[in-house]
């Protein structure tokens, strides 16, 4: 299966019936089906580190490979996970929180077809808030980020299909990760 590049919409593409718009487009479906950004915190986390490294395009978008972004040739899986969640209506926070580091077979031409992790580089993203007021995705200061060869992470995990955030930041030893202005260069110097 080939990737392709996704094609980039502007928001004002109208929806249409007997090819005459109906006045209203894309982004009104956008602002109708995806205004709750605490339930996008994974796609915005992508969005985050291929900003960070400076993707403005898409171009590896079509929902079936099994890493997020392709930067300079290295193939890089971002996870992420949060404190707080608009679905959790009792209030409470866990503070415990883990990632996906699961194995999986890959058929693609440019992957191995073994059960392994299909990636190069993991960036591990936190949302630190604990409330909705705290933890708006789109505010940058609030998301801690740790960046981690994935053969470290098959050293030290083997077949776990998870990390806990305390072994990330054992396993790092940075306890409070990098902040986003530190995010690009941690990612380039794994790309060495």
């Amino acid at each position: 299966m080939d990737r392709q590049t996704c094609t980039i919409l502007t928001g004002f593409e109208p929806f249409t019936f007997s090819s005459h718009p109906l006045g209203f487009s894309a982004i009104d479906f956008w602002q109708f089906q995806f205004s709750n950004i605490w339930d996008l915190q994974d796609q915005i986390a992508e969005f985050i580190v291929a900003r960070a490294l400076e993707i403005k395009k898409p171009h590896n978008k079509n929902g079936w490979t099994l890493w997020d972004i392709t930067y300079k040739g290295m193939r890089v899986e971002v996870k992420e996970t949060a404190y707080y969640h608009s679905w959790r209506t009792d209030g409470k926070v866990s503070t415990q929180r883990s990632f996906s580091i699961t194995k999986a077979f890959s058929r693609y031409k440019d992957s191995t077809s073994e059960f392994c992790r299909q990636n190069d580089i993991y960036v591990f993203c936190l949302n630190t808030g604990k409330t909705k007021e705290e933890s708006n995705p789109l505010d940058l200061d609030h998301w801690r980020f740790w960046v981690v060869p994935t053969e470290t992470i098959n050293h030290t995990c083997g077949n776990n299909k998870t990390i806990t955030l305390s072994r990330l930041q054992k396993i790092t030893g940075l306890k409070d990760g990098i902040g986003y202005e530190q995010l690009k260069a941690a990612v380039d110097k794994n790309c060495n």
